[in-house]
This record gives C-alpha cells, structure tokens and sequence, in this order.
C-alpha cells in the first residue's frame, strides 16, 4: 500500500477534516461506516442482508492494501471520527497495470461538505506522481447525481454505461455509470 502523510482540509460548514493513509487500527471503526452506509441503502451495490463482513475480514481486506505498489486506502476523519473512505487499486496484469478502479462511501451526515472531494483530490494528486499509474476509473450509479456532478468537476468524463445493472426491486434498476480521468498526458 501507498502511504500518503495525513494533510487536514477545510469543510465547507466550518470544520477541519484529516485525510490519511488506513491502518490495521482502523478495522472496526471501517466496518461501523461501511455498516451506515449499507444500512442507508442508497447508491451502494449490497444491502443489508448481503453484509456479512467481521472485523477479521475487515483487516484482512486492509492488509491486502500493503503489499503491492498501485493501491491506496484513504479515510476522512472529522474530530477523530472516520467519516469517509477511498480505495484504489490498479490492474494487478502488466497491460492494465496503468489504470486503477475506484471506490468511495461518505457518512450520509458528511456529504456535500467537501470530503468527497478531498478524498478524490488527494488521490488524483497521489496517481498523478505514480510512476505508473495514468487512467483512474471508477463506477458510479445513475442516480447519484451528487457524485456524478463531482466526478465530472474533477475532470472525468463518461466512458460507459451498463443498463439496468443494479436492481433494487422487483420494479427499480439503475444503470451504472463508467467513468474515467487519465492523470498523464496521453
């Protein structure tokens, strides 16, 4: 795993948030915001009854961040609460080895005070130096407008859509969204 010096950020409401490199002491406080989220149900590919994950596990997953070069796990913490996370992984096969994919969950308390962007920035800011790294991806559900709206105004542009990908009832799908920003000049 890459490791990023922890930078403190200013909100939008006033507050300061640190944006860090994730540790193994960070399992079980991991898994109580990715628990909210799943919880909340909105803009995530699993609910409630698929989650299923224990703290082990939770290391375990935090752990596989260490070893190789072209991964990074990110957290935001307001006021020494963990309130959002980033996880990027670059292809793992020497021909895709130049591009990475992407993940973000934000408390639903957190959102639209800037911590999405920070995270994202910081990442972008981390690809950017990576000697390998030149095309970040990720996937965004069609209705998060929010997130679109953000991905867009750090330069990423749609590459893609899977219709119908995601079904959240018998009568609700949503179309997943492929969304890239190259980090280098092409």
């Amino acid at each position: 795993m890459s490791l990023i010096s922890p930078i403190q950020v200013a909100l939008k409401d006033g507050r300061t948030a640190v944006i860090r490199s994730a540790d193994a002491t960070d399992a079980f406080e991991l898994l109580g915001l990715l628990h909210s989220v799943v919880t909340e149900g909105d803009f995530i590919l699993f609910d409630i009854e698929d989650f299923d994950l224990t703290e082990e596990q939770e290391l375990k997953w935090i752990d596989s961040f260490r070893e190789p070069e072209g991964k990074l796990l990110l957290v935001a913490e307001v006021a020494g609460k963990m309130v959002g996370i980033l996880a990027f992984q670059a292809g793992e096969r020497k021909r895709i080895r130049h591009r990475g994919i992407l993940g973000i969950i934000i408390a639903k308390e957190y959102r639209e005070v800037g911590i999405g962007r920070a995270l994202m920035e910081r990442l972008i800011r981390w690809a950017t130096e990576h000697p390998v790294i030149e095309k970040v991806c990720l996937a965004v559900l069609a209705d998060n407008t929010r997130a679109i709206n953000l991905y867009k105004s750090l330069g990423f542009v749609e590459e893609g859509r899977r219709p119908r990908e995601v079904r959240f009832s018998k009568d609700r799908y949503v179309d997943d969204i492929l969304m890239y920003r190259f980090v280098k000049p092409v």
